[in-house]
C-alpha cells in the first residue's frame, strides 16, 4: 500500500558538460566525490577509459578528467560499480569490436580513488565456478569485504543468478538465484545484512510490483508485492536505480527514473522514460512518492549513488535519444516527513480529535503513544562493527606509511621554516620543506573567460535574460558554460608529506637552459646578478635561518622554467605542480616584506599559472606582485642603481599582464597611468629591427599596445553601469577604434596587422614571424572586443522588434568589423598552418615555447572569434553570410579533432578536444537557429 504521508526533497544541478554526456556508465561516491567510468555517447561506442571526478563539496562547477594510468580496463558499457572503503570495483560489461560481454575469467577491476590506479583482481582458484561475463547486471557490496553480482545479459539470453566475491580470499561462491524471470537492467542494493532487488527487463516487458529481499544469513529470498500503478507503488521499469538512504531517522529504499516502455529500435533507440522518485519505508513496508519539484529530465540507463543523506544522479539516456551529461544532487527537506513533524494539535472540544488530525484521518497526537525507534538487530550491528574495524585498519596503515616516509624529521612551528635543525650531507644537497597545503582557486566560469562585452540590445548575453534570448532563437537553452575551456582550469589541492628541492646540479642546468635562451628577453623575471646568491643561500646548510624565501624562489623558478622545456623531460625530473603549490603556499602565508626576490617569486608563479590555464590563481598572484611593485617603487622611473632597473623591467612585465587579466575578467586594472610613470623602456621599438640586440628586453607584447589596452579595460568596466548612455558608449567605441588604428599604423609594414591580411608572407626570422602572427591575433581580438561592445547600446529598445535607423546603422558597421576580424582569426589557424609549426607554441597569447601548451593558448582566441560569428548567426539567421560563417566554424572543428599528432599531455589533449566540442556545439546551435527561423517562416 502507499502512504498518505509524504517525503519532500529538492534537486540542485552540480555540473553538466559534453565530456560527461553518456549512458550505461558506472558512478560511485567516495569522500564526497563522484567517480564516473565507462558508458557510451553513441550506441555501442564506449567512452574512453579515463575516470571523471565531480567534487560535490564545492559550490562552483568543478569537474576533472584524470589521466589514464598505464594499466586500465578496456572501455566498456553496462558495467556498474560498487565501493569498499576508498576503492571502486566493477565486473565485466560489454565492449570490444563486437560489443560482446567481456570475459575476464571471473576477475574484477579495482580502482584506487586516492592513487588513480587500477588493479585486476584474479580469483585465487581458476578452476572454481565463476560467474559468466555479462552486461547490464547489478553489483553491490556489504562495505566490508563482500561484493555481490546479480542477473544481467550474457552473450545470449538473460540471467537471474546471484554471486558473492570475497575480496580477502579472492574467491567466488554462487548463492540462490532470485525469484521471477531472468532479466537485465535490474536494480540491487545492500542494507543491514540483506540484499534488495527490483525492476528490470526480461526481454518482453518491464518488471515491477515486487521488491525481492535476500537474507544473507538465512540464504533465502522473500518478496514484498505491491501494485505498480504509480499510486500504490512505483510503475514497472528497468535501467533505473535502487539506493538505501537514512532520512528522518528511518531507513528507506529509493527507486527513481528508468525506462517504462522499451524502444522498438532496441538499444539504438530510447523508450518512454520516467522522472519520478519513490521511497520504500522499511519499517512500515509502504511506498511513498517523493515530492521533488523541478529536477532532472526523465531518463533511463543512468547511474546514481548515495552521498550523506542525499542522492547523486548522473547522465543517462533521455526520451529524445540524447545522452545526458548533467550531475544532480537530491537532498531531503528537513522536517517535511509529516510523521515526525512538530504539529500543534488544536482541539475544538476536549473529547474530539484536533482539527489537523481529523482532517488527515489520523489518531490525535495528544493521545497516541510515541513510537520508539527499534534497535538494530545483531546482524546489522556486526556489519557496522566490521566496517568500522576495516576503516580503522586502513587509517592505521596510512599513518604507518606516513611515519615511514617522513622518518624522524621533527615538526616545525613556523610557516616559513624550511629545514630541520639537524641537516645531513644528503639533506644539504636537497633540502626538504615543511608541507603547507595550498588550496587552489575553484574553476573559473566560462563567461568570465569569454569576456564581459557580449550584449544584445543592452542585455548581457550570459545573463539569465541573455540565455533566454538565445533559447528563443535556437529553440533550446544553450549550455555554453559546461565546457572547460582555457582559463577555467584550477590546480589540484594535493598535500605532499615531504617535499624536497631538486638536486642542485639539475636545478642549475634548468636555470642555465632558461637564462641563456631567448626567453629572458621576453620574460625578464630572474635577475642574472642575484640568482647565484639565491641558489647558494637555498642549498647552503650554514644558512638555515635565511633559507625560507630563497627556497620559495627556487620552487617558483623550477615551475616557471619547466614551461620552456620538454614536458616529458620535466615530468621525470620534477614535481612541478607540487613545487608551484608549495611556493604559492609559502608566499601567501608568509608576512615577509616586499623584496626584489619575493617579487620575482610572485611573477614566476603568475607566469606558470597563466601558462597552465589557471587564470584565477594567476590573478591572485598578480595582485600580490602589483602590491610589491608599488612597495619597491617600480612604478616610478629612477636613473639609479642596476637593481632598480630590474625592478622597472618587472613593472613593465606586470603592466602588460595586468591589462590581459583585466580584459578577461572585466575587472579594473591595478597598474594605471594615474599612479605610474609610463615612460617607455629604451629601445622598445627595436624589437622590429632585423638585427636587434639579443640582450634587448622585448617582452611578450608590444608595450604601446598595452597602453591602449588600459583604455579598453576602463571602457569595458564602465559598461556594467546602468546609467551609461548610448551616446557615451558610441563615443568611446569610436575613440578606441581610432586609437587602435593609430597604433596599427605605427607598426612597421612587415609586421603591421590588417583586418583582411593578404596571403603573401614576408621573409623574416622565426622570432619575427612569431611577433607578426601575435600582433595580427591581438589586433583581431581587440577589434572584436571593442566593436562587440556596441551592442550594449539599445537597452531602451530591448522589447522592440527593431532599432532606430541611426543606431541600427552603427550596429551593422561595428558588426561588420567584428565579423571580419573573427573570420581572419579562424582562417589564420588553417591558412598559416599554426598547429603544425613550432612558431605557434611560441607566440599565442603568452608567447609560450612548449608545443604541448599550444592548445591552452589557441583556446583563448578561438572561442572569442567563434562566439562573434555564432551570435551574429542568431541575430541574422537568414542572412547569406550566416551559412558561410557556419561553414567557417565547422571547418575550424576539424583542426582540433586529431590532437594526438601534437604529442600532448593528457590535460592538454582534454583542452584541445573540449575546444573542438565547444565549436561543434556552436555549429549545432547555429544550425538549430537557422532551422527554427525557416520553420517559423514556413520555408521548410
Amino acid at each position: 500500500m502507499a502512504s498518505t504521508r509524504t517525503l519532500s526533497a529538492s534537486w540542485s544541478l552540480v555540473t553538466s558538460s559534453k565530456r560527461l554526456s553518456r549512458s550505461s556508465q558506472a558512478v560511485s561516491i567516495v569522500n564526497e566525490k563522484a567517480f564516473i567510468f565507462g558508458g557510451e555517447l553513441l550506441p555501442r561506442e564506449p567512452v574512453d577509459s579515463r575516470v571523471d571526478v565531480i567534487h560535490l563539496n564545492n559550490q562552483q562547477d568543478v569537474a576533472q578528467t584524470l589521466s589514464a594510468p598505464s594499466k586500465v580496463p578496456a572501455p566498456r558499457v553496462g558495467s556498474p560499480s560498487t565501493t569498499i572503503g576508498s576503492k571502486l570495483y566493477l565486473f565485466s560489461g560489454r565492449g570490444g569490436l563486437e560489443m560482446k560481454p567481456i570475459e575476464e575469467a571471473g576477475s574484477l577491476w579495482c580502482y584506487d580513488t586516492i592513487d588513480n590506479t587500477w588493479d585486476l583482481i584474479t580469483p585465487a582458484d581458476p578452476l572454481a565456478s565463476l560467474p559468466a561475463g555479462r552486461s547490464y547486471h547489478c553489483i553491490t557490496s556489504d562495505g566490508v569485504d563482500k561484493i555481490y553480482i546479480h542477473s544481467g545479459c550474457p552473450a545470449q539470453g538473460r540471467l537471474s543468478d546471484l554471486w558473492v566475491f570475497d575480496v580477502e580470499k579472492k574467491s567466488w561462491a554462487e548463492l540462490p538465484s532470485a525469484p521471477g524471470p531472468a532479466r537485465g537492467g535490474a536494480s540491487l542494493t545492500f542494507l543491514n545484512g540483506k540484499i534488495y532487488r527490483m525492476n528490470g527487463f526480461d526481454g518482453k516487458t518491464e518488471q515491477g510490483g515486487a521488491l525481492d529481499i535476500f537474507d544473507i544469513k538465512e540464504s533465502s529470498w522473500t518478496t514484498n508485492t505491491f501494485e505498480p500503478d504509480g499510486k500504490e507503488g512505483p510503475e514497472a521499469r528497468s535501467v533505473s536505480a535502487l539506493l538505501p538512504i537514512t532520512t528522518h531517522n528511518k531507513y528507506h529504499l529509493l527507486t527513481m527514473f528508468g525506462e517504462r516502455d522499451p524502444s522498438s529500435l532496441g538499444h539504438a533507440g530510447a523508450g518512454k522514460m520516467l522522472s519520478d522518485v519513490w521511497a520504500f519505508d522499511l519499517e512500515e513496508c509502504i511506498w511513498q512518492k517523493v515530492e521533488t519539484g523541478d529536477g532532472p529530465a526523465a531518463r533511463g540507463w543512468f547511474d546514481a549513488d548515495v552521498v550523506h543523506d542525499g542522492v547523486v544522479v548522473h547522465g543517462g539516456l533521455g526520451e529524445d535519444n540524447e545522452r545526458l551529461g548533467d550531475v544532480w544532487v537530491m537532498k531531503f527537506s528537513p522536517n517535511r516527513l509529516l510523521t515526525g513533524a512538530k504539529i500543534q494539535c488544536i482541539k475544538p472540544e476536549p473529547n474530539l480529535p484536533c482539527e489537523w488530525c481529523a482532517d488527515h484521518d489520523l489518531e490525535c497526537a495528544v493521545t497516541r503513544e510515541s513510537q520508539r525507534k527499534r534497535p538494530d538487530d545483531l546482524g546489522t550491528l556486526i556489519t557496522h562493527v566490521q566496517a568500522l574495524t576495516r576503516r580503522v585498519n586502513e587509517l592505521e596503515k596510512t599513518v604507518q606509511q606516513l611515519r615511514s616516509s617522513i622518518g624522524a624529521s621533527p615538526a616545525f612551528n613556523s610557516h616559513i621554516t624550511p629545514l630541520s635543525a639537524t641537516t645531513t650531507t644528503a639533506q644539504a644537497s636537497s633540502p626538504s620543506l615543511t608541507p603547507q597545503a595550498y588550496q587552489p582557486v575553484r574553476q573559473v566560469r566560462n563567461e568570465i573567460c569569454f569576456g564581459q562585452h557580449w550584449y544584445f540590445k543592452g542585455v548581457p548575453i550570459f545573463s539569465g535574460k541573455g540565455v533566454d534570448w538565445m533559447a528563443s532563437k535556437i529553440g533550446e537553452r544553450p549550455e555554453l558554460n559546461n565546457f572547460r575551456l582555457f582559463g577555467t582550469q584550477s590546480s589540484d589541492a594535493v598535500s605532499y608529506p615531504r617535499l624536497t628541492l631538486p638536486e642542485r646540479q639539475i636545478l642549475e642546468e634548468l636555470l642555465s637552459s632558461f637564462l641563456y635562451s631567448e626567453w629572458p628577453s621576453i620574460y625578464p623575471v630572474i635577475d642574472h646578478a642575484t640568482i647565484g646568491d639565491i641558489v647558494e643561500l637555498a642549498y647552503n646548510p650554514q644558512t638555515l635561518h635565511a633559507q625560507g624565501q630563497s627556497e620559495t624562489f627556487i620552487l617558483a623558478a623550477v615551475a616557471m622554467c619547466s614551461k620552456f622545456q620538454s614536458s616529458e623531460e620535466i615530468s621525470t625530473l620534477f614535481e612541478v605542480d607540487a613545487y608551484a603549490n608549495k611556493a604559492q603556499s609559502f608566499l601567501l602565508q608568509s608576512s615577509q616584506k616586499s623584496t626584489p626576490e619575493a617579487l620575482q617569486t610572485a611573477i614566476m608563479l603568475h607566469v606558470y599559472r597563466s601558462l597552465s590555464g589557471q587564470w584565477e590563481d594567476a590573478a591572485i598572484l598578480h595582485s600580490i606582485a602589483c602590491r610589491m611593485i608599488y612597495d619597491l617603487k617600480g612604478h616610478c622611473l629612477y636613473h639609479s642603481p642596476p637593481s632598480h632597473n630590474h625592478v622597472r623591467n618587472l613593472f613593465w612585465l606586470c603592466y602588460i599582464l595586468d591589462k590581459d587579466i583585466s580584459i578577461r575578467f572585466g575587472r579594473p586594472p591595478l597598474l594605471t597611468r594615474d599612479y605610474c610613470d609610463l615612460t617607455l623602456p629604451q629601445d622598445s621599438h627595436a624589437i622590429y629591427t632585423p638585427q636587434s640586440d639579443p640582450s634587448t628586453i622585448q617582452f611578450q607584447q608590444d608595450v604601446q599596445l598595452s597602453l591602449l589596452k588600459e583604455s579598453i579595460c576602463f571602457f569595458l568596466c564602465s559598461l556594467a553601469s546602468p546609467n551609461i548612455q548610448d551616446g557615451m558608449i558610441l563615443c568611446h567605441v569610436r575613440q578606441l577604434d581610432l586609437d587602435l588604428e593609430t597604433w596599427r599604423q605605427s607598426i612597421p609594414l612587415a609586421f603591421r596587422p590588417k583586418l583582411s591580411p593578404s596571403p603573401d608572407k614576408p621573409q623574416m626570422s622565426s622570432i619575427h614571424k612569431r611577433r607578426r602572427i601575435h600582433l595580427q591575433l591581438e589586433y583581431n581580438c581587440l577589434t572584436t572586443i571593442i566593436h562587440t561592445a556596441i551592442r550594449r547600446c539599445g537597452a531602451a529598445y530591448a522589447t522592440d522588434e527593431s532599432l532606430p535607423d541611426g543606431l541600427h546603422s552603427v550596429y551593422h558597421s561595428s558588426s561588420d568589423l567584428t565579423l571580419e576580424a573573427s573570420r581572419t582569426t579562424l582562417r589564420m589557424f588553417k591558412e598559416e598552418n599554426l598547429l603544425e609549426q613550432d612558431v605557434f607554441g611560441l607566440v599565442i597569447l603568452l608567447w609560450n615555447v612548449v608545443d604541448a601548451n599550444l592548445n591552452r593558448h589557441v583556446a583563448y582566441y578561438i572561442p572569442l572569434a567563434a562566439l562573434a560569428l555564432f551570435l551574429n548567426i542568431l541575430i541574422h539567421p537568414l542572412d547569406d553570410v550566416a551559412k558561410t560563417d557556419l561553414d567557417i566554424l565547422a571547418s575550424s572543428v576539424t583542426l582540433f579533432q586529431h590532437p594526438q599528432t601534437f604529442n600532448l599531455a593528457d590535460s592538454d589533449l582534454d583542452s584541445v578536444q573540449e575546444l573542438s566540442r565547444f565549436i561543434a556545439e556552436l555549429v549545432r546551435l547555429g544550425n538549430g537557429a537557422i532551422g527554427k527561423v525557416k520553420r517559423d517562416h514556413g520555408a521548410l
